[in-house]
């Protein structure tokens, strides 16, 4: 088991005893990780920076909550995805269209960006960078827990275990959410793949 850091332990220890310099370098600290976790499950909007500064004043709050047996980045990251979770399920702003209310032509251009020979199978490798944007489209139609799992496992890059942990439920329900919100990301980019180059040939 991963035990808190010595020098988290510290920062955690005077931010509690009223010290605002302190918490200031937990922010410091995590705020990367934070933004990333926002960023990747939301969009890319000008209220982001408003989202990250509210996960950091939640976490504020519930420090003296804090088990300081564990380490302080999966408590912080639990608290920005469940954060995420409450925007996509109340929908106040939707970050980026859904898939199906891109034009034909925007369509095209994103898959041919991503793939020019309509290669799923590839289509990562050829371009990382715009297959991610064509995922993030994607995970749009997906519901708000299964998104955020796979936004963790597959943008991000966390352990199934740093997954359980960011939502709060076991290793196994991790792995199933993850998994689903894959198997559906990829039976829909292939469909356009193949959609995609259906057109270009007729």
């Amino acid at each position: 088991m991963r035990m808190l850091d010595s020098a988290d332990a510290t920062l955690i220890e005077f931010t509690l005893k009223g010290d605002e310099q302190a918490f200031a370098e937990l922010v410091r600290r995590y705020q990367a990780a934070v933004w990333g976790t926002v960023y990747r499950t939301l969009g890319n909007s000008s209220e982001n920076e408003d989202a990250v500064q509210e996960v950091f004043m939640r976490a504020y709050v519930s420090l003296r909550n804090f088990n300081c047996k564990y380490p302080f980045g999966p408590w912080i990251l639990r608290i920005a995805t469940n954060y995420c979770i409450d925007q996509l399920r109340r929908k106040r702003v939707r970050k980026c269209k859904l898939w199906t209310e891109l034009t034909e032509s925007e369509q095209a251009r994103m898959l041919a960006t991503v793939s020019p020979g309509g290669d799923y199978g590839h289509a990562a490798a050829y371009n990382p960078d715009h297959f991610e944007d064509v995922a993030r489209v994607l995970l749009n139609e997906l519901g708000p827990k299964h998104r955020t799992a796979f936004v963790l496992r597959e943008l991000e890059g966390h352990s199934y275990g740093e997954v359980a942990a960011a939502l709060g439920t076991s290793e196994v329900a991790a792995r199933v959410r993850v998994s689903r919100a894959r198997a559906e990301v990829q039976q829909k980019l292939r469909k356009y793949l193949d959609d995609y180059r259906s057109r270009r040939r007729g």
